[in-house]
């Protein structure tokens, strides 16, 4: 399997490093999975709507890795609850793009189920694993924690100087 879904820079906010993220399990299918293969990208995208083939989407040369694992079996969380995908390699978000988040696997038992809300554009791809014909378009994205440290922009406010 191959997932690849867009956030939208006006969505984000300020630059940050991106150590994990985590999403909202919803119900259905199994409270754990175990994946092969399992691999997570993280780059940059200059669409607000993804376009059908999955390295078109990245802004040239901004494609990461950013966690591998073989197997990767996931958190066992109860419905409502957030599972977590922790990075071996941080990511760079920039806070001017838009983020994009790719997960890929090449088998495995189980299923990631999660909450997602109707964007209006097309903000998620997926396809079978090695595959790059008959890939889903939808107009949804999940809902989606990110987890790390914001780098907050220093202002000026009249003759006082701050630097959060």
């Amino acid at each position: 399997m191959r997932y690849q879904g867009v956030v939208l820079a006006s969505e984000m906010g300020d630059a940050m490093t991106i150590d994990s993220f985590s999403w909202k399990r919803c119900p259905g299918g199994d409270p754990q999975g175990t994946f092969y293969d399992m691999k997570i990208y993280m780059g940059l995208c200059s669409s607000d709507e993804l376009g059908s083939t999955f390295d078109d989407n990245y802004i040239s040369g901004t494609r990461i890795e950013v966690m591998s694992a073989s197997p990767y079996t996931s958190q066992t969380v109860g419905i409502n609850e957030w599972f977590e995908f922790v990075f071996d390699t941080p990511f760079w978000y920039n806070g001017q793009d838009n983020l994009l988040i790719e997960l890929e696997w090449s088998d495995g038992a189980g299923s990631l189920y999660t909450w997602h809300w109707n964007a209006g554009t097309n903000r998620s791809i997926y396809g079978l694993y090695g595959e790059s014909t008959s890939l889903v378009q939808q107009s949804t994205a999940p809902n989606l924690r990110l987890n790390g440290t914001l780098s907050l922009t220093n202002s000026t406010f009249a003759r006082i100087k701050a630097a959060f």
